[in-house]
């Protein structure tokens, strides 16, 4: 039962906006002195594409630009490719890769467009893997401090939002995202190294940040799915929480809190996968937290405890990327009241109010959605997309977001993934998001043209009723 009604709109300074990465959608991989990153090849399945042509942002960019115009976006979220300004990911400065990104916040300054700018968003420079191993080094954490100064400084009078790290978690569990095989003796140590020293990386760019651009708001870009207990059973309530402060909530303790849970902690130690923390570490993280945090959210997942035994012993996973069961501590289980996408997401709007009204009341942080969509195997036909399925699911998400803005929460903006169609990680161009159709697939470039979804038109509606035609 709803303690609040909806009102009829969002309050006026509210960012409705959408999202775009550079690695899935710029293009141009191997054009304007970009250097090689990790993501660069990255694919599950040989069915796939690659990366290196996106969407081909890299050469449309102000088309693209003025479609996020048309669209009334009031903000538009976008990451800077490390290796475009900085090939090596140290060293020498690319001033093409500059340019390209100068160009680009001139014509949203020009649209009147808020940018929100992802620092790092999974394309790590290839070179500092070659040069040290990257994020397992604590060398990586004064490469990005130089790398996000520079930032600040060639970009900071466009600049109100910056996002230091997106999806920290997924870069720490996902081996490739960090230059690793994942056969490495001790990878799972490292991981949670690397981890670490991600989390101090990022309170010394926001340290820097409050000095260079003392206007500017800086914080990371979590990927936060709320854990729900299968039923009841105090021990699948233990088990939700247990996955959620091993999936989740560890990364919000150590940014807004500068320390480990206890929970967590335990199970490093149990391990004997702890990171290495010098001298100094977390008080720096305690020192610089995050002006807000911002949240990706897509769905929720449903856990119980899963029991070990004789012949899968405590800490044996399931799951080839992304553990789906660890004996001794939980399995994921089917939710039978919430339906699923067709790429087997589960849709909960309610889910988001959770969310947000969850981590305001634990932080008390300003809280920027900078992801969230539907994804579907959108049938392009008569040159648009009738993608009615897409509109509802924002419709309802944004209407929890409203309940929980009346609720209390201070919510700075809404933005969608993805403004125009890009490469899913995993399902390549089979899997799409956006506003806008791109005509491509896999494996045929075909001519890259854009066309408005059903979708496209809506969102503009919403965006200038300011929510008031949900």
């Amino acid at each position: 039962m709803d303690l609040i009604k909806m009102k009829k709109e969002f309050p006026e300074d509210f960012l409705f906006g959408a999202s775009t990465s550079s690695f899935q959608f710029e293009g141009g991989m191997y054009e304007g002195g970009r250097g090689a990153s990790v993501i660069d090849n990255f694919r599950l399945s040989k069915n796939v594409t690659t990366f290196e042509h996106g969407s081909d942002h890299y050469h449309r960019w102000e088309e693209d630009i003025r479609l996020a115009h048309e669209c009334k976006l009031k903000s538009y979220r976008f990451s800077i490719s490390w290796s475009r300004v900085l090939p090596n990911g140290n060293g020498q400065v690319n001033q093409e890769g500059l340019q390209f990104y100068r160009n680009i916040f001139e014509e949203l300054k020009k649209y009147g467009i808020e940018p929100i700018v992802t620092i790092y968003h999974f394309d790590y420079p290839q070179g500092l893997v070659d040069q040290y191993g990257g994020w397992i080094d604590r060398r990586s954490i004064q490469d990005f401090v130089d790398y996000c100064e520079l930032l600040y400084r060639e970009f900071g009078q466009y600049v109100k939002y910056w996002l230091t790290i997106n999806e920290q978690d997924h870069v720490m569990r996902i081996a490739a995202r960090m230059g690793l095989s994942g056969n490495e003796a001790n990878y799972h140590q490292l991981r949670y190294q690397a981890n670490h020293n991600m989390c101090v990386a990022t309170a010394l760019a926001i340290k820097s940040c409050h000095e260079i651009c003392p206007e500017a708001r800086i914080g990371p870009a979590l990927s936060y799915l709320p854990v729900y207990p299968k039923d009841c059973n105090p021990v699948n309530i233990l088990a939700a929480n247990d996955v959620e402060t091993l999936m989740v909530s560890y990364l919000t303790e150590l940014h807004c809190k500068g320390v480990y849970p206890i929970r967590l902690w335990k199970y490093l130690s149990d391990r004997d996968i702890l990171p290495v923390i010098e001298e100094g570490d977390m008080e720096l993280m305690k020192q610089y937290p995050p002006d807000y945090l911002a949240v990706n959210y897509y769905a929720t997942y449903t856990a119980e405890y899963l029991a070990a035994t004789k012949e899968h012993p405590i800490g044996q996973v399931e799951g080839a990327l992304l553990p789906m069961a660890e004996y001794g501590v939980y399995t994921f289980s089917h939710n039978e009241k919430l339906p699923k996408t067709k790429f087997g997401w589960t849709i909960d709007a309610v889910g988001l109010r959770i969310l947000l009204e969850n981590l305001y009341e634990r932080y008390n942080l300003p809280i920027m959605i900078t992801e969230n969509g539907f994804s579907h195997p959108d049938e392009f036909k008569n040159e648009t997309v009738i993608d009615d399925y897409r509109i509802e699911y924002i419709r309802e998400h944004l209407k929890q977001i409203n309940l929980a803005i009346n609720t209390g929460v201070e919510v700075l903006g809404y933005h969608l993934w993805s403004f125009i169609d890009l490469i899913s990680g995993r399902e390549g161009f089979v899997k799409r998001y956006g506003l806008v159709y791109v005509n491509r697939d896999d494996f045929d470039l075909k001519d890259m043209k854009r066309y408005k979804k059903k979708s496209f038109d809506w969102y503009r509606n919403v965006i200038e009723s300011n929510g008031g035609d949900l």
